[in-house]
């Protein structure tokens, strides 16, 4: 029997094993056993037992084919058919993410498992030196990227929303969510893709010719009520079918709208300035080329053990933007008043650091008059269309933002949340923009950044690595630093040039970029074939269609952006489920897959797992 199988298997104890084992399905009938063994080469003799149409490689360099556990650990890895009941939506795809009676189960669910863990959260696993130096760490990094978007924004709707409106809602939203939502460091505010969404906005209400503040104001409640019913259902559950495909794509093009911003805002200084004036664009060129070299080169030392003492380098690495911050608005001073620099517009302050009277970027009340303005039934009727794309984009957005803060390799204990942060969502988007606010939204790449920050190397548990200090009371600092750096410390920040929030937009952008498989794998469409794997140029063909494929969809959300229908653009993000579950299965082997898009870690790097020896896989 042996002779007559081919090699599909490793060794030939291993063949005989799967003999016996199909000897033993066909014994019902002696006659049809020996008919199905004795077929020589169709494959039909170990129907069943093993699919015997995906030759791959084993480690000896032979041709194998795999046998049934290898295609069930696939089958895990890369679910890309129905499973076994006929179901491709499922209602159970682990802790958090489940479906339940009725509705508003999954937000019940959330609390009942959350709430045991309350003292815990803001006693016993906050009283400790991790605490403040995550709430300090994580306060630069969101605080100078809120800042800068708020600039930006300011520059987009010509002082419509600005600083002020980001700052608060950041800080405001932000404590309320931490001290009442089921992840506290999850991290909310108003992103980069929030200030293009409203930018579009803006221009909307022009070209309709409706009240920008209206039309924002219904956009809101529909994105709230969109929200609210999702978490009400517990679709949430179903960002557990997205796999490294989207992840690397959705980071990438969030993250690019950081650069876009920024780059737009260097640029925006050099038209229309005559010869007189070239010194001032030129020097806040050098401002924003300054801030981001001394940032990447700070964050850089965390990977260089050869370079000073590890302490010093995570310390400088944790404080990189800050550092950065600092040392570009003192050079902005360089020349003191020869060139003129523009600073950030915060509040209207004379002195440093005082109380300010919170008040809106632009000569308005605060409340939005959602019915009597020109046209507000045109506002009502476009704000609830907009919010169908938008919150479709939120859905990914923050959900994306859930998944990755609280992986397994984070190594939290207290559980997964998902419904319960996208319900508070909701009702900021729901409430807040009656007031002029932005929207907001889980943060990449933020949120994960904070459950690292509080990571404790003294202590482990298990194979997750160091425990994290989880608690609540960490992200309230950091909120509440936000809120009050505007209450009372305006009159700094308004030293800030805006070079600086500019270059400090283009730096969180890249960095979100660069930690992305795609920006890893680039080099390989300009890599020779031999070069990548000299015995397989298919591994080079797959991992360049694979890239290819990401970057198209990655420029067909930017294409959609710059086209009349600039809002539809999230759905484009919302096509990434079927091209991942229909289109990558026609155009890539489920090998090929395993490898270019396994969240597995040694599957990623190339390692050999227990349970399988891939030695020629480390090439993708």
């Amino acid at each position: 029997l042996l002779s007559e199988i081919p090699r599909w298997s490793c060794s030939k104890l291993e063949a005989a094993i799967l003999v016996t084992k199909t000897m033993s399905f066909a014994a019902v009938d002696d006659r049809d056993a020996e008919a199905s063994i004795l077929e020589p080469h169709d494959g039909s003799a170990i129907q069943g037992v093993v699919d015997v149409s995906s030759p791959v490689k084993g480690p000896d360099g032979d041709d194998f084919k795999l046998g049934v556990e290898d295609e069930e650990e696939e089958d895990e890895l890369i679910p890309t058919e129905k499973k076994a009941d006929g179901e491709f939506f499922k209602d159970d795809y682990g802790e958090g993410l489940k479906r339940f009676p009725g509705i508003f189960g999954g937000i019940v669910d959330d609390y009942k498992r959350r709430l045991p863990w309350y003292w815990t959260d803001i006693w016993d696993d906050a009283m400790n030196r991790k605490t403040p130096a995550a709430a300090l760490m994580m306060f630069l990094a969101t605080f100078c990227s809120t800042v800068a978007l708020g600039s930006a924004i300011d520059r987009a709707t010509n002082g419509s929303i600005g600083i002020a409106e980001y700052l608060l809602m950041n800080g405001v939203a932000g404590m309320a969510h931490s001290l009442f939502g089921c992840q506290p460091l999850l991290i909310l505010r108003p992103t980069g893709p929030i200030t293009l969404m409203i930018t579009q906005i803006y221009s909307l209400s022009n070209s309709l010719q409706v009240d920008f503040y209206t039309l924002l104001a219904w956009t809101g409640w529909g994105i709230g009520i969109w929200m609210t019913l999702i978490a009400a259902f517990e679709l949430s559950r179903h960002i557990a079918m997205l796999t490294t495909f989207a992840h690397d794509v959705f980071a990438c093009f969030v993250s690019s709208i950081y650069v876009v911003d920024g780059i737009k805002g260097i640029v925006s200084r050099f038209e229309g300035t005559d010869a007189l004036q070239e010194a001032s664009p030129v020097f806040a060129l050098m401002i924003s080329l300054w801030l981001i070299f001394v940032a990447f080169v700070l964050s850089f030392l965390r990977n260089h053990s050869h370079l000073l003492p590890k302490q010093v380098r995570f310390l400088l690495a944790d404080y990189a933007l800050g550092i950065a911050t600092i040392t570009a608005t003192a050079l902005s001073f360089s020349y003191g008043g020869r060139v003129s620099v523009d600073r950030l517009p915060v509040a209207d302050t004379d002195s440093l650091v005082g109380w300010v009277e919170p008040s809106p970027t632009a000569d308005r009340a605060w409340p939005v008059n959602m019915f009597t303005t020109e046209k507000a039934w045109l506002a009502a009727i476009m704000g609830f269309v907009v919010s169908i794309p938008i919150t479709i984009f939120f859905y990914f957005d923050q959900n994306f933002s859930s998944l990755l803060c609280q992986v397994d390799e984070m190594g939290l204990r207290k559980g997964k949340y998902y419904h319960t942060s996208l319900w508070w969502m909701g009702i900021f988007n729901f409430a807040c923009p009656m007031f002029g606010f932005p929207f907001v939204t889980g943060s990449l790449p933020h949120s994960p950044q904070m459950v690292k920050a509080l990571r404790n190397d003294e202590v482990t548990r298990g194979e997750n690595g160091p425990a994290v200090s989880e608690n609540r009371i960490a992200p309230f600092i950091m909120y509440s630093a936000i809120l009050f750096s505007y209450l009372l410390f305006a009159g700094i920040i308004e030293l800030i040039p805006v070079a600086a929030a500019d270059a400090v937009l283009i730096f969180v952008g890249l960095e979100g970029i660069i930690d992305t498989r795609l920006f890893e794998r680039l080099p390989v469409l300009i890599t020779p074939d031999n070069e990548i794997d000299p015995a397989n140029s298919s591994v080079a063909c797959a991992a360049r269609k694979f890239t290819l494929l990401q970057l198209l969809v990655l420029g067909a959300g930017w294409g959609l952006n710059f086209t009349p229908a600039a809002l539809a653009f999230p759905l484009v993000i919302a096509c990434l489920v079927p091209i991942r579950f229909y289109l990558l299965p026609w155009m890539f082997t489920q090998r090929e897959l395993r490898i270019l898009d396994s969240e597995d870690k040694d599957v990623k790097e190339g390692k050999p797992t227990a349970d399988k020896k891939m030695k020629d896989e480390k090439s993708f």
